[in-house]
């Protein structure tokens, strides 16, 4: 009688093992799942921040560039010239460890429009006479601290070009840092600045 009943107890114990032990193993094919995915959503993460760091740095000094005299940006045709800019928050320093560099080149004129006469002149009010404002008195021909009149009986005022031309530039900003590790951007940027006729030259 007490053999039969040892065999069944015997029997259990050694199931109760091998599902524990089964258990265990889901628990941490599951574990090393969880931590894995882990790993992935926070590379995924940080490198949306390095890329998003690479666009802002790239942005930046395209709106520098922008805010500069145009008669200085023959140093961005070709090769360029690479600038380091810091967005950071504690070290804003350009030399720092935290700074990008980011090359502005290959600066191309695409194209040049002659302005006429007739998009500088403003209608007056009701009755009034027809201007040009002090902004662009000088490619209409007048003195730019002064509003220009203008007759509208002679229609040959307002036919012909004016004294200014529209030019549009292309230029290519793109950051190389060790910290973007493989996010570098590239980011093409039109530039349409105003210029006289006198200082145009011809689009390379």
């Amino acid at each position: 009688m007490n053999s039969h009943n040892i065999r069944p107890a015997a029997t259990q114990r050694g199931i109760v093992l091998i599902v524990g032990v089964v258990m265990l193993l889901m628990m941490t094919l599951i574990a090393l799942a969880l931590i894995r995915l882990g790993t992935r959503h926070t590379q995924v993460a940080n490198n949306e921040q390095v890329r998003t760091e690479a666009v802002s740095a790239a942005s930046y000094i395209l709106d520098l560039l922008l805010n500069d005299s145009a008669n200085t940006w023959t140093v961005y045709k070709g090769a360029g010239k690479t600038v380091t800019v810091n967005l950071g928050l504690s070290n804003t320093s350009a030399t720092s460890a935290d700074a990008i560099g980011v090359t502005l080149h290959d600066l191309t004129c695409r194209s040049i429009r002659i302005l006429p006469n007739s998009e500088f002149i403003k209608a007056g009010a009701a009755g009034g006479i027809n201007y040009v404002s002090q902004a662009d008195a000088s490619c209409f021909g007048g003195d730019s601290k002064q509003l220009t009149i203008v007759d509208s009986s002679a229609s040959s005022t307002a036919s012909g070009d004016s004294l200014c031309a529209q030019v549009l530039f292309e230029v290519q900003a793109r950051t190389n840092a060790p910290q973007l590790l493989d996010a570098n951007v590239a980011m093409t940027q039109g530039i349409t600045i105003r210029r006289s006729v006198m200082d145009l030259g011809t689009c390379d």
